[in-house]
């Protein structure tokens, strides 16, 4: 039996090493954020000695970019190996020859899932440290070894973030006739929880708030700290407040929440530690394993009693 499943890891392994999809999807991840980094430095710059004082601390604002970008393309790493996981085998009328042989429902399925998490990680991780050194070397970053663990532990939250979209992919292709059908379906969940969702929850915050307090403007003192900066920031708060309720079980949001804890800062100037930060949200963690558990194991059980008619 482990025989059998250790065989469909490696051949899905090797499958999708080999695929331009795969490795297109780390080149394009490698591309936004190099992009984007790119570009603060450019700003960075123009603001002369302000910019270069400001640049000690720009580690933040690279680790804000990789999880920025990685939050759109964890969730398509793992769409694109989900959703043609069991689908694609029926397009092509495969997967009858397959379970024909004396292979195991079981042993395929869970061949297809250890595969798509080595996939992941592998992802993940090679566009992490791909981007992350090209772009501190081209922004000239002085990066600690504090700073630079914690940009690749970022790898550990959207690891989970782009297995939740691949078990939510999988269940879609098991149920799914035609793989197309399985792709609109699971790409349809990606624009909920990445755009619709939060544009939905920002407009409920605004409804029950109204419009955001006058910043204070003075032409010759743009911005003094007072009651108007207060009243603003205590609409924030209450907007914010309103907003992670309605994201409070969206994975893209909790995605969000892990990573701002990751890069959490004192009053000090340091980081809090890693165990404080990661500690305190453990409701993202659990949130995200939730999706894992709750769309794996229906696909596992819906796959085995599942008849293939073609």
């Amino acid at each position: 039996m482990i025989e059998k499943v250790l065989i469909i890891t490696k051949k899905e392994i090797l499958e999708n090493i080999k695929s331009v999809k795969y490795w297109a999807i780390v080149g394009l991840f490698v591309l936004l954020y190099l992009s984007s980094t790119y570009a603060i430095g450019f700003a960075l710059r123009g603001l002369g000695q302000q910019g270069i004082q400001r640049r000690e601390r720009v580690v933040l604002t690279l680790s804000s970019q990789v999880a920025n970008t990685m939050s759109y393309i964890a969730p398509l790493i793992g769409i694109a190996l989900g959703f043609g996981a069991v689908a694609a085998e029926r397009d092509k009328g495969t997967i009858r020859l397959v379970l024909a042989r004396p292979i195991y429902r079981d042993a395929l399925i869970n061949g297809k899932v250890i595969a798509a998490f080595i996939l992941i990680v592998l992802a993940v991780l090679a566009s992490t440290l791909i981007a992350v050194p090209l772009a501190i070397s081209v922004q000239g970053v002085n990066v600690t070894l504090d700073d630079f663990t914690r940009l690749v532990f970022v790898t550990v939250p959207a690891s989970l973030l782009a297995l939740a979209y691949y078990t939510m992919a999988l269940f879609v292709s098991v149920n799914a006739g035609r793989s197309s059908q399985a792709l609109v379906v699971s790409l349809s969940m990606w624009i909920f929880f990445s755009f619709i969702l939060p544009i939905i929850s920002s407009f409920i915050a605004f409804q029950i708030l109204g419009p955001p307090p006058a910043m204070p403007f003075n032409a010759t003192r743009p911005f003094q700290p007072g009651q108007g900066s207060r009243q603003f920031a205590e609409y924030y708060g209450k907007y914010s407040q309103i907003v992670n309720t309605i994201q409070i079980m969206s994975p893209n949001a909790r995605y969000t929440s892990l990573i701002n804890a990751l890069f959490a800062l004192r009053q000090s100037g340091s980081y809090e530690t890693l165990t404080s930060s990661l500690g305190a949200r453990w409701l993202d963690v659990v949130v995200l394993l939730f999706y894992i558990a709750a769309f794996a194991i229906p696909s596992y059980v819906l796959f085995l009693r599942r008849q293939e008619t073609r």
